[in-house]
């Protein structure tokens, strides 16, 4: 139903991607995070998507951030993407896990401590 309803936008992304070398996935391709893995992620990359699971791709060694539309436009547009870098800090963990201690159960403890 979608891909009738909305048939004219469809063949108007299709086009102006074809336009513009954009690679443009026509509906019924798959998830788009997993054609994101399979056709666009790779160590070393950096990618900025619309797609709330665009972070997924930094499982693949890449700086992957999730937009929003102006922010899209933006990059899409020419205008650079400032990323603000928090300050760096170390952390040196000692001791042993007790019991069930999950890596979670770390990260959690650790954020309790410093925020």
């Amino acid at each position: 139903v979608a891909t009738e309803t909305n048939h004219e936008v469809y063949e108007f992304l299709e086009t102006v991607s074809r336009r513009y070398g954009i690679g443009f996935w026509k509906p019924g391709s798959g998830i788009i995070h997993q054609v994101v893995l399979e056709n666009y992620a790779f160590p070393g990359g950096m990618m900025i998507g619309t797609d709330s699971h665009t972070p997924n791709a930094g499982g693949l060694g890449m700086v992957a951030i999730g937009v929003g539309g102006a922010d899209a436009v933006d990059v899409m547009t020419g205008f650079p993407f400032n990323v603000r870098w928090p300050k760096l800090i170390g952390v040196h963990l000692t001791g042993r896990l007790s019991g069930w201690t999950a890596p979670k159960d770390v990260i959690l403890k650790v954020a309790e401590i410093l925020t």
